[in-house]
């Protein structure tokens, strides 16, 4: 049996009134692991991280998603407590009950035999979601999301009573106009931080090898129907990367009619200024959104290290520091 941390006393546990007003972004991988466990009617849990102190490896609103053979969707650590939340995540799924797991690593003591030494403590809520009871309550969440971009959900405390709210939201939301070879990469990156990615392509046979390798929405569409295929303002980043001059001039200009805060743009500066003088007034709707050459240089060539570039600097974006 796993070590039980739970403290009898709920209300020590650093809560804040910031952890009220949080929003936590669900990741792309989160959401499918699970309508796959729901479509196969296996149970699993949902691990969230409700409080913190100190230096942890995540933060309160922090999910991750159990299954009932102990596979992890996400972490809360580095890793060293993985194990202990999956034998917690079988006896919720067990008793059909949550468990709260208190985590205290702020002594030089080792816990469960590892030397962690992260100066930190957190409290985490394993709760079960099984077919015989809906699912809920992620799949509620999940439809609240869909229909409102954004779910209220309450979350117990502890079993003494008491909840905490956190705002739960869909993933962010990448357009990539282009299905070049380099493309794949850059999915793959964005996909690994949990974001929703769409590809965009007017060559049949661009977009038909990419879908052999990546799993995501791929659309094979005209380049002046962009506009009237896609809800541009749906997204919150988009890289442009067609690799193809009238492609990418045409993109830019319906891009300038979009709300779209983050605008990249792959090719060096002399192509950026060529198309910029190409696409007339809506250079200027361009302005404070474009960003050209895109993303950040730490070094390396090749279009997995590009990639990671472009990675790097949407990361940054969607963080708020950059």
């Amino acid at each position: 049996m796993p070590t039980d941390y739970y403290q009898q006393n709920p209300g020590d546990c650093g809560y804040n009134s910031q952890d009220m007003n949080q929003i936590t972004r669900l990741p792309q991988y989160l959401i499918e692991r699970f309508l796959e466990y729901v479509e196969q009617r296996r149970p699993v849990a949902l691990a969230t991280v409700l409080s913190t102190e100190g230096s942890t490896y995540s933060k309160s609103g922090n999910h991750i998603l159990i299954s009932d053979n102990g596979r992890c969707h996400g972490l809360v650590s580095g890793g060293c407590l993985e194990n202990d939340l999956a034998e917690w995540s079988a006896s919720a799924i067990a008793s059909g009950k949550p468990v709260w797991v208190d985590y205290d690593l702020r002594s030089d003591d080792d816990v469960f035999g590892l030397g962690v030494g992260c100066e930190g403590a957190m409290r985490i809520l394993v709760q079960p979601l099984l077919a015989a009871t809906g699912y809920e309550p992620l799949r509620g969440w999940l439809a609240q999301i869909d229909d409102a971009g954004v779910a209220d959900a309450g979350f117990p405390t502890g079993p003494e009573g008491g909840e905490i709210q956190f705002g739960l939201s869909g993933p962010r939301e990448v357009l990539v106009l282009g299905a070049g070879q380099d493309a794949e990469p850059l999915v793959g990156f964005c996909r690994a931080l949990g974001w929703r990615v769409t590809v965009v392509d007017h060559r049949p046979a661009y977009v038909a090898r990419l879908g052999e390798s990546q799993d995501c929405a791929i659309l094979c569409t005209p380049v002046d129907e962009l506009g009237q295929t896609l809800d541009l303002d749906h997204f919150d980043a988009v890289i442009v990367m067609s690799h193809h001059l009238a492609s990418d001039r045409q993109y830019l200009k319906c891009l300038a009619e979009s709300s779209i805060g983050f605008i990249g743009l792959l090719g060096p500066p002399h192509r950026r200024d060529r198309l910029l003088g190409e696409i007339g007034a809506s250079r200027e709707k361009l302005e404070g959104r474009l960003r050209s050459p895109v993303g950040r240089r730490i070094g390396g060539r090749g279009p997995e290290a590009i990639a990671l570039e472009i990675a790097a600097e949407l990361q940054e974006y969607f963080s708020g520091t950059a």
